[in-house]
């Protein structure tokens, strides 16, 4: 599983679960911090995660092509993962990308379309983020579009994964993740959610509450 946010103490919180590859980042995620992208982009880095991804900017391939090129400059190391639109001008950018570095991580976002991701896949995407919440937003089924991106990637023995993202409850990770997604990004409020629920925590009150009386009584 991914987390999907900028916020570094909610990062180290949850990476003590176990649960977490990676993180996600967008550029309306990283507008979000009070400093410049690069360096909420090297204290990522800090934490350790296999994957940190980064959205190229730009409308045009050129654009895309541009900043991929300087945050290659920046990320000397070659840590960073790349997220490029999935449109015209971004299949043009993920296979410029793609043939300098066929090792860089690309993943291919913006996907509301079973479509998109097919070409994505073809183009070489390593990932495909289909965005569930604001699919249904707009009256198309996510789920569907995920079993048949699916479909296609297991079909034709492509390694592409699908990383489902996109999210305002838990009920939507585990349907994107039941109808084939092969793992999720999620934002710290939904993971909060997933973890800690009313009945359980009060179930735990109880059992809790019971040990230690039992303990006064009788000790160990």
């Amino acid at each position: 599983m991914f987390i999907d946010t900028n916020e570094i103490d909610a990062i180290k919180a949850f990476a003590k679960t176990g649960i977490l590859k990676g993180v996600t980042t967008n550029p309306t995620i990283l507008s979000k911090g009070n400093k410049s992208r690069f360096t909420q982009l090297e204290e990522l880095l800090a934490l350790g995660f296999e994957e940190v991804f980064v959205q190229v900017l730009g409308t045009t391939a050129e654009e895309m092509v541009a900043d991929y090129e300087a945050i290659k400059t920046f990320d000397a190391n070659h840590q960073l993962s790349i997220k490029v639109p999935v449109t015209q001008q971004g299949l043009e950018a993920i296979t410029r990308i793609k043939g300098d570095d066929s090792n860089r991580i690309v993943l291919g976002t913006l996907i509301y379309s079973a479509d998109q991701g097919v070409l994505a896949t073809i183009a070489g995407c390593d990932y495909l983020a289909p965005y569930v919440n604001r699919m249904s937003n707009n009256n198309i089924d996510p789920l569907q579009v995920i079993s048949h991106m699916r479909s296609f990637i297991d079909e034709r023995a492509y390694e592409t994964k699908v990383i489902a993202a996109s999210f305002k409850n838990a009920n939507q990770v585990i349907d994107s993740l039941t109808a084939g997604a092969h793992t999720a990004t999620v934002p710290p409020d939904v993971f909060e959610s997933m973890m800690n629920k009313d009945l359980a925590l009060k179930a735990l009150d109880v059992f809790e509450n019971d040990g230690r009386s039992l303990f006064l009584k009788y000790g160990e």
